[in-house]
Parts: structure tokens; C-alpha cells; sequence
């Protein structure tokens, strides 16, 4: 797993080269009732970054297999767009 919490560029690297892996996004204190798991390739955690140019801001996203992450953070619940 890679946590990426301020290097906006590295992060966007890892996106677009890990198109089968999952991505955690949370607040970068980890509140349990505030984490989503999404796939890598959904629009909420890539493609074009939201306003004001950065995914990662007051966000952590942590990188991982689905299995890793779901492991590490069984209260993330599922992104509703990607992960039906």
C-alpha cells in the first residue's frame, strides 16, 4: 500500500499506472466514518483534479489492492459509483 498525502503529482503518477488497483480517500485523520474505497479509475479519486488543481489538499488517499485496504480499513464503505 502507498499513502500519498501531499505530493500531488506522485499521486496522479500512481493513478495512471495502477488502472486495476483501489483507492481509499479519506481526511488525513483517518475518522473511520469518513473514508471511501473506490476503484482507480473512478472520477471521484482521478482524471482531471477538482477545483483548485490538487486530489489530495486536506485528503489522504491510500493505494492498494482492494484486498489490502479493505482489510486495513473495514469500516470504508464501498463508492456508490464504482463500486456497486
Amino acid at each position: 500500500m502507498l499513502e500519498f498525502n501531499e505530493d500531488n503529482g506522485s499521486y496522479e503518477w500512481w493513478i495512471t499506472t495502477h488502472p486495476e488497483q483501489f483507492v481509499l480517500d479519506a481526511e488525513h485523520t483517518l475518522d473511520p466514518d469518513d473514508m471511501a474505497l473506490h476503484r482507480v479509475t473512478c472520477r471521484e479519486v482521478s482524471g482531471p483534479p477538482p477545483a483548485g488543481g490538487s486530489w489530495l489538499g486536506d485528503r489522504v488517499k491510500i493505494c492498494g489492492t482492494r484486498r489490502e485496504l479493505e482489510q486495513r480499513y473495514p469500516t470504508a464503505r464501498p463508492c456508490v459509483r464504482c463500486l456497486r
